[in-house]
């Protein structure tokens, strides 16, 4: 799938269209979006993704992030839920595939609007921000191999000397995720060793400059 098919579709999950299927770039519209050279796909209702109601904490999303299975080349959209992360196989644009959701792991109901996903080695590292004690959570996603109606998943390791994150970066040439704008550090950033995706271990942080936004990490 081409960047230019993946934008699109992140732009369709995070705002509510009025159309709901294939529609053709035509004279600067694709249905009710302004485009140049992109056709809307398809669509599935951010509330279908989060399974929140505008009523209870309401359905939205902050992030998005991909993984494409070197075995079978199908392509997914992890998606940062208010709630949880969303999975879905976009291997076909005009059919995308709900496979269900990994709900937060703290139990507290005041979501608040920030999660981020970073993908090391097939696992998916999963931080949230403002909702107490979530840690780092890791996902195996070849689980996702299979899947055709949508589940209620497990987490497979929850890294806990982080509890809330704002975002995380991952370098992945040296197997180490960076998580920034933690309870850790004065914010500063937290170094992970992830080599062994299932078993993560602090490597220390850096609290010097105080709390951390984002971050780009260059070797």
């Amino acid at each position: 799938m081409t960047k230019e098919i993946v934008f699109f579709i992140v732009f369709c999950l995070f705002f509510q269209p009025s159309i709901n299927s294939q529609t053709p770039c035509v004279n600067g519209m694709a249905g009710s979006y302004p485009c140049n050279d992109y056709d809307f796909m398809s669509r599935i209702p951010i509330e279908d993704l989060s399974g929140l109601s505008s009523s209870e904490f309401g359905a939205s999303s902050s992030d998005i992030w991909g993984w494409t299975d070197s075995e079978t080349d199908k392509e997914y959209a992890l998606i940062a839920m208010r709630n949880s992360t969303a999975f879905v196989d976009i291997s076909d644009a005009v059919n995308p595939i709900f496979l269900g959701r990994l709900n937060a792991t703290s139990t507290g109901t005041d979501f608040k609007y920030w999660r981020d996903i970073k993908v090391y080695n097939n696992y998916a590292f999963i931080v949230a921000d403002g909702v107490g004690a979530h840690g780092m959570q890791v996902f195996d996603l070849t689980r996702l191999r299979g899947v055709t109606t949508p589940q209620t998943f497990t987490v497979d390791v929850l890294y806990t000397e982080v509890e809330s994150c704002h975002n995380i970066i991952i370098n992945e040439s040296e197997a180490v995720a960076y998580l920034v704008a933690c309870n850790t550090y004065e914010g500063g950033p937290t170094f992970v060793d992830i080599s062994d995706p299932l078993n993560p271990v602090g490597l220390g942080g850096y609290s010097d400059v105080g709390k951390s936004h984002d971050a780009q990490v260059v070797t």
